[in-house]
């Protein structure tokens, strides 16, 4: 059988059989085909970008879907611009309340302190809640926790799914989605007469049963005799960064004005 894919050598005639020609073609259709399975690859890659690299830098060992804060770039633009720009990599430590709500990640592999590896910074993974309330629907950091999110009624991660009970169970949640609060059933704070209601409202700490909060920033009261002062009452809002309403103080009484006796 004569071999159709024979070498030529320089100063022979070129004369290209059918079946070397079309052995020609079936390559390049496959290379091209195999070039457009990367590009198609890449793509996936990118579209997948809710996963990062992430050095352990917490001071121990980490497994599996643990929790930790985000501290910095591994790279700065200062130390390296061009790969600051091009290869994304953080630092994570051990979460801190104060610094690190909505700021973390989930790690996607076993990570040994000080080891670069795979983690979740935005998309859907499991991870382990402290599930305070099963009517919670969102999960964020706990202080100096790396081994479960703490539930809520706000926080960074949405849970999707979890299981049964209180306590910490396993979970399915969504990272990098704004927590949207509801309001269906808000407790009502309120206040009447001359003595201030004590009563408060924590963002993070709502009463089973209720969702939201509604209340009067200020309410007078006078009790129509003359000669008795106008009391003013007055509630304190505190609201976030973003303007997301954690907290409603307890009534404040103070005298808005005097009365006198009326004049005839």
């Amino acid at each position: 059988m004569s071999d159709h894919l024979k070498k030529v050598k320089s100063g022979d005639a070129l004369v290209i059989p059918a079946q070397t020609f079309n052995t020609f073609i079936d390559a390049a259709r496959d290379f091209r085909s195999r070039q457009q399975g990367r590009a198609q690859t890449a793509q996936q890659t990118f579209r997948s970008s809710g996963i990062i690299l992430v050095k352990n830098a917490s001071g121990y060992d980490q497994n599996r879907f643990a929790v930790i804060g985000i501290d910095s770039p591994v790279i700065t633009p200062t130390d390296n611009e061009d790969e600051f720009k091009n290869r994304i990599a953080l630092r994570g430590v051990v979460p801190v309340e104060d610094e690190h709500i909505g700021r973390f990640v989930i790690i996607a592999e076993p990570l040994a302190d000080g080891e670069i590896g795979r983690a979740f910074a935005h998309g859907i993974c499991p991870v382990k809640v402290n599930v305070e309330d099963e009517a919670h629907t969102f999960a964020d950091i706990e202080d100096a926790q790396t081994q479960y999110l703490i539930s809520g009624t706000s926080g960074a991660a949405q849970i999707l799914w979890a299981e049964s009970g209180i306590g910490e169970v396993w979970a399915i949640v969504r990272l990098g989605v704004p927590s949207i609060g509801t309001h269906e059933n808000p407790k009502v704070l309120g206040g009447s007469g001359e003595t201030a209601d004590i009563e408060e409202w924590d963002v993070d700490n709502q009463e089973t049963g209720y969702d939201g909060v509604q209340f009067k920033a200020i309410r007078l009261y006078w009790s129509g005799n003359s000669g008795d002062p106008v009391y003013q009452f007055i509630r304190t809002p505190t609201y976030d960064s973003i303007g997301r309403l954690v907290f409603v103080s307890s009534e404040v009484r103070s005298v808005a004005f005097d009365t006198g006796p009326c004049e005839v």
